[in-house]
């Protein structure tokens, strides 16, 4: 199951790099006192932030707030807060992302075929695979190093 949802990423990432289609994504930074929760997927290495893709006709903060719940189970009881506007070509396409902070939430269980495992962990005990972009928006979110505008 792992290799054919690796192998979809995969061509999709490409066919989105040859059309030269933007993409907008939309990802949280979801805290808890000093820890942060981290998600793993199904289809790609490292520990990293929730979020994903926002689709037609959906606002970037429906869209996190979406995500939140299919992915983790979280519902958030006052708005995400915007924290960064970010752009990358890591996968051979332009892609925005928007990045909030969700500090008030309530969760459940929810079986989601994208995530392979979920955790958190505090911000002084990030695990080794956390990838390097996550690790640099913590960063700028405790205020160890200046917001880029780069993802």
């Amino acid at each position: 199951m792992y290799f054919f949802r690796r192998l979809f990423w995969y061509v999709r990432t490409l066919l989105l790099s040859f059309f030269r289609i933007r993409t907008i994504g939309a990802r949280a930074l979801v805290v808890r006192e000093n820890e942060i929760l981290l998600i793993k997927h199904t289809y790609q290495k490292g520990w990293c932030t929730i979020g994903g893709a926002v689709e037609k006709g959906e606002s970037a903060r429906k869209a996190v707030k979406r995500e939140l719940y299919e992915e983790v189970g979280l519902k958030t009881t006052k708005p995400p807060k915007l924290f960064g506007i970010y752009f990358s070509r890591n996968e051979w396409r332009d892609d925005h992302v928007i990045l909030y902070v969700v500090k008030e939430f309530t969760m459940e269980e929810v079986d989601s075929d994208e995530i392979a495992e979920k955790k958190w962990f505090p911000f002084d005990n990030l695990p080794e695979e956390t990838t390097p972009a996550t690790k640099r928006r913590i960063d700028e979110y405790l205020g160890h190093s200046s917001q880029s505008d780069k993802w």
